[in-house]
């Protein structure tokens, strides 16, 4: 008996040992790599809130983080008197099958492309289908490596809803990627009509990988190593604006992959947009930063909801956590700077984070199996941009497109509201369906409110016509720049000259106090005009 408890003290120190030696060797790697991977245990949920601030959250498992810090953010945690333990990173689990990019025709999107591999694709693809696909670049980065995007449409992109879908801003999350890569080439290649509806109603942009140093971050030839963090050990998604914490909340500048999609997103505005993640499956809607709901909760709920249940008809527990596949992002566990809040706060677009895998760095040769998983969902949530309330806003008199903002009374606030944009003035609102009051307004216009009434995943077309202020003058009209005097002449609807006579330099008015409301047509230095008379 006594030996058997000498054995027994004798095992429980060696595992300790064991223990600490294997911890001091993943401090070691993570000092070496800059990045650290750890858990950290909290008395109660309160916690979260402060240390969403001091670190990354990756997720939250009852009262046990998992997190990421840079080297900074570490030695911050620990002088606060936190006791992480340090776990193995994602990316260093296996080895990776990688694919080289030879024999394409043999590629079965079961082995993740080397850098090479992968730039040569997206730029093959706008190579080999030219009247589907375009390659757009953002930008280059100091190690070379590119932020890159293929551009769907039928090539007539003007007056039709922007669609954006981009995975792996941290660098280790890899099957979001994958998806990417692969819905690009079936939008190039599939003659299916519900793909061609969506090139043909659509302007699509799809950017597979948004931190490729990250993901990279072990050589252009391996993703074994991969990093959360970009090169310059900033998390993107704490990066951006944050409208309720401020222009810098993670106290870092804003990164060259931050900018490159803020200044995308000010070019085009975008209707729809999902950002993959992996870490976990679950459906994460706006807001991260801010408890109150968005305006749009309850769409967000029926979009999300949608996503996820057709997930269940190929893996009933897949995205099945939380309220059955979808949070809110700050019921989950908050942060700050996130990408989905500033594409809906600032740039009027309804975006969503897509947690697509438990495992951030996922063995390869499961990515066909999260590519039946998520097929169908990817594409319902992109036709969800079709559906709602849509329409152009045009000047009354000229017909000329205007940039109107497009505000639900009652209802939006927060940046919710959209705009309708030009050269085509078309707007498009995705909203639950319902009855709203739907006011157009626009600069040097008059506004005008309507009642509309539409029904979930159906469209409601709704164009409008905005007076401008400086028509309906109930006495004097002045005109601009013509030779003077010259003659003028001005006619009904039915071609009947109500008018005419000469102006002159000095005045360059007429009186239109005798005239009937109504729309006229004026000729007036060769040029027929027309315009609007209201009292």
């Amino acid at each position: 008996m006594k030996a058997t408890k000498i054995f027994t003290l004798i095992a429980l120190l060696m595992s300790g040992v064991i223990a600490t030696q294997a911890q001091s060797d993943l401090e070691a790697l993570m000092a070496a790599r800059g990045e650290y991977y750890f858990s950290i245990g909290i008395q109660q949920p309160e916690e979260v809130a402060r240390l969403t601030r001091l670190c990354s959250i990756d997720r939250l498992d009852g009262l046990n983080l998992i997190c990421y810090a840079n080297a900074e953010q570490y030695q911050q945690l620990l002088a606060k008197g936190y006791h992480p333990t340090l776990l193995t990173p994602p990316s260093m689990e296996q080895d990776y099958a990688m694919w080289d990019g030879s024999n394409r025709e043999a590629y079965d999107w079961d082995a993740y492309p080397t850098y090479n591999a992968y730039q040569d694709m997206m730029q093959q693809y706008a190579n080999d289908y030219p009247e589907r696909c375009s390659y757009l670049e953002l930008g280059t980065l100091a190690s070379g490596r590119k932020l890159m995007f293929c551009r769907i449409n039928n090539g007539e992109p003007d007056g039709k809803p922007k669609f954006l879908y981009t995975s792996t801003m941290h660098g280790d999350e890899l099957t979001g990627m994958m998806l990417m890569l692969r819905l690009i080439d079936e939008f190039c290649t599939s003659d299916d009509p519900r793909i061609l509806n969506l090139i043909e109603n659509l302007d699509i942009f799809i950017s597979p990988c948004t931190n490729p140093d990250g993901t990279y971050y072990g050589g252009n030839n391996t993703v074994s190593g991969a990093r959360r963090r970009n090169a310059n050990d900033v998390d993107l998604n704490r990066n951006y604006p944050d409208f309720d914490n401020g222009p810098h909340p993670d106290g870092y500048e804003y990164q060259p992959e931050t900018l490159w999609m803020m200044e995308l997103a000010e070019q085009y505005p975008f209707t729809m947009a999902a950002n993959y993640h992996g870490g976990a499956e679950v459906m994460n809607y706006p807001w991260d930063t801010y408890q109150p709901h968005h305006p749009d909760d309850a769409w967000w709920q029926l979009v999300c909801h949608e996503y996820a249940d057709l997930t269940h008809q190929h893996d009933p527990v897949y995205m099945s956590d939380y309220n059955n596949g979808i949070v809110n992002g700050y019921v989950w566990f908050p942060i700050y700077g996130s990408r989905q809040d500033y594409m809906n706060y600032y740039a009027q677009c309804r975006e969503v984070t897509i947690e697509c895998s438990f495992s951030h760095t996922p063995d390869p040769s499961q990515m066909p199996i999260y590519w039946t998983y998520n097929h169908e969902s990817m594409l319902c949530y992109m036709e969800q941009s079709l559906f709602g309330i849509h329409g152009t806003v045009t000047d009354s008199i000229t017909g000329e497109p205007l940039e109107a903002t497009v505000f639900i009374e009652g209802h939006d606030h927060h940046g919710s509201e959209v705009s309708s944009h030009l050269p085509a003035g078309d707007y498009h609102r995705p909203i639950k369906g319902g009855t709203y009051d739907v006011t157009f307004s626009c600069e040097g216009y008059r506004p005008k409110t309507f009642t509309l009434t539409v029904a979930d995943r159906e469209t409601l077309f709704h164009d409008v016509q905005l007076v401008s202020e400086n028509y309906g003058l109930n006495k004097n009209y002045v005109f601009g720049d013509y030779q003077y005097p010259t003659e003028y002449r001005i006619i009904d609807v039915t071609g009947h000259i109500l008018m005419k006579g000469r102006i002159d330099s000095e005045s360059r008015q007429i009186d239109f106090s005798e005239l009937p409301m109504g729309i006229y047509f004026i000729t007036i230095g060769g040029r027929t005009t027309k315009f609007l008379v209201s009292y």
